[in-house]
């Protein structure tokens, strides 16, 4: 079990839970009835179930590992869009289009086609 600390407030570690699709509803969180669908039983309706024990977490302790999860990635795309941003990548192509004018179309020209 890995200890995450949190980094704003007070200090407080929240252990990470290992989580794995659940194998019943295969990771959807609902199973189809004859009439209707039903909230899957074995995750609480998440998809997701500790990996270790193979059993659901709480919906509480779901929202808090999945908050870390969110936050961690949220990093990371920041660390990444730095890193491209450093190299001159940011932008990518959609960046040659941002302010320009194109009501003529393509080229300035008004050739409509007729």
């Amino acid at each position: 079990m890995t200890v995450i600390k949190k980094s704003h407030g007070p200090s407080r570690d929240i252990p990470r839970v290992p989580l794995g699709r659940c194998e019943v509803c295969q990771g959807i969180g609902f199973i189809k009835g004859i009439f209707h669908r039903m909230e899957c039983a074995a995750c609480n309706g998440s998809g997701l179930i500790n990996r270790d024990t193979c059993e659901a977490l709480e919906p509480a302790a779901m929202v808090v590992q999945l908050r870390q999860r969110l936050n961690w990635a949220t990093r990371q795309v920041e660390v990444l869009r730095a890193q491209l941003e450093q190299a001159g990548l940011a932008g990518g192509p959609a960046q040659d289009y941002v302010g320009m004018n194109n009501r003529r179309g393509n080229g300035g020209g008004n050739w409509t086609g007729d």
